[in-house]
């Protein structure tokens, strides 16, 4: 069975964008935190989300894309059986003990 994919790289992004980021954490959220005198948070807030999301965004995207599979199936196909991150498919809420 043939797999579906993005006709163009823009277009993956831009549906990637609009799956982590909704409308009211983009506008609202930093709206209403600078109004009641948090906006030193908001800061703190961008320089966390750069630190830790782009890294594990970038760690998902590339076990999605090598793996071509679930979180479960993508885990064995890339990481071969005993090795320490064999197991961490199996942590999947809705996996089995692989």
């Amino acid at each position: 069975m043939k797999r579906e994919s993005f006709g163009t790289r823009l277009g993956f992004l831009m549906v990637s964008a609009g799956c982590a980021i909704g409308i009211g954490n983009v506008w609202r959220f930093p709206f209403v935190v600078g109004q009641n005198g948090g906006s030193v948070f908001v800061l703190f807030y961008l320089a966390f989300l750069l630190i830790m999301g782009v890294p594990v965004l970038t760690m998902e995207l590339a076990v999605g894309r090598a793996g071509r599979a679930s979180a479960i199936r993508a885990f064995n196909n890339l990481e071969p059986r005993g090795s320490k991150w064999h197991r961490t498919g199996s942590c999947a809420p809705w996996g089995a003990i692989c």
